[in-house]
């Protein structure tokens, strides 16, 4: 089975999840918001995610199109997309902390482990999996990096909300 259709299809979410995240970013400044540096870092997490997604799911046709035989096609980008994630998720509590020194809430620590799994999984299929299951283990750990992603921009968006509603309240 042809799997391009699939990492087409979320190369085009992921891209459209980039561009929606700048977009929410700009909606929160017209209602009154200022943009601070852990706005930035929110955002510049949610477009590094889109764009990492679209990225990977671009990766495997592109090297089909290039006459790559089908496990170099699924092994190869593994491997580039396990570093990519993996060290993306190793530092990402670094860089969150330089911006917002607070604990991870949990919902977060469960995202970076989802992430640290994919990489995991990415790095397996680099080197480990059969030849029959790389484009699917491949394809599920590219989804997972696009649901992740989503995860934590509803975690931001709920926050944010509670945040704006809680300042409409009335004081007593």
């Amino acid at each position: 089975m042809d799997a391009s259709g699939y990492l087409y299809t979320i190369a085009t979410v992921g891209a459209t999840f980039a561009g929606m995240s700048v977009l929410t970013m700009i909606l929160r400044q017209m209602l009154g918001g200022q943009m601070t540096k852990w706005d930035s870092f929110v955002t510049r997490t949610w477009v590094e995610l889109g764009f990492m997604t679209t990225f990977g799911s671009i990766l495997p046709p592109l090297l089909i199109l290039l006459a790559a035989p089908a496990p170099i096609a699924w092994r190869v980008p593994s491997g580039v997309m396990a570093v990519i994630l993996g060290s993306w998720a190793l530092t990402f509590p670094r860089r969150r902390q330089a911006v917002n020194p607070t604990r991870l809430p949990f919902p977060v620590v469960i995202f970076l482990l989802a992430m640290d799994i994919a990489a995991l999984a990415l790095a397996a299929n680099a080197i480990a999996v059969p030849g029959a299951r790389l484009a699917g283990v491949y394809a599920a750990a590219v989804t997972a990096i696009l649901i992740g992603a989503w995860m934590l921009f509803l975690f931001a968006f709920v926050h944010w909300y509670d945040a704006f509603i809680g300042d409409e309240q009335p004081k007593s």
